[in-house]
């Protein structure tokens, strides 16, 4: 572990297919799961000393922003475009995981979002 006065920052885009079709709404529960399995073990006594940034992207116009400083607390942003059509069907959508914490090497924090990426892989969350 850094000392709490070092930042580091992870910066990744992942493709996240799926076999079966997702909804908007189910898009936006996966990816309110991932942050916060991203930030759990990352944070200290519930608080990320830092932040964590999700933007999911189904295309360029429908898109969700989410973002962490806290366990407590999910901030959630849409496009415009991301309302319409809430129920229409997706097989993937691109995932940008943009972190900066103090205190962690970037070694842990990609374990941190490789075990959340397999948590999403593997969700039956968008099951409904």
């Amino acid at each position: 572990m850094n000392k709490l006065t070092d930042a580091t920052v992870f910066s990744k885009t992942y493709t996240i297919p799926f076999d079966k079709e997702l909804t908007k709404p189910a898009v936006e529960k996966l990816v309110r799961r991932l942050v916060l399995d991203v930030g759990s073990p990352l944070s200290h006594n519930g608080i990320i000393v830092g932040h964590i940034k999700v933007l999911a992207k189904l295309s360029a116009e429908e898109f969700i922003f989410v973002s962490l400083t806290r366990l407590d607390r999910v901030d959630v942003k849409f496009s415009a475009q991301w309302p319409v059509d809430a129920e229409r069907g997706f097989t993937r959508f691109d995932l940008d995981v943009n972190v900066l914490v103090f205190g962690y090497e970037e070694a842990a924090i990609a374990k941190a979002v490789d075990a959340a990426l397999a948590v999403l892989r593997q969700s039956n969350l968008y099951e409904e």
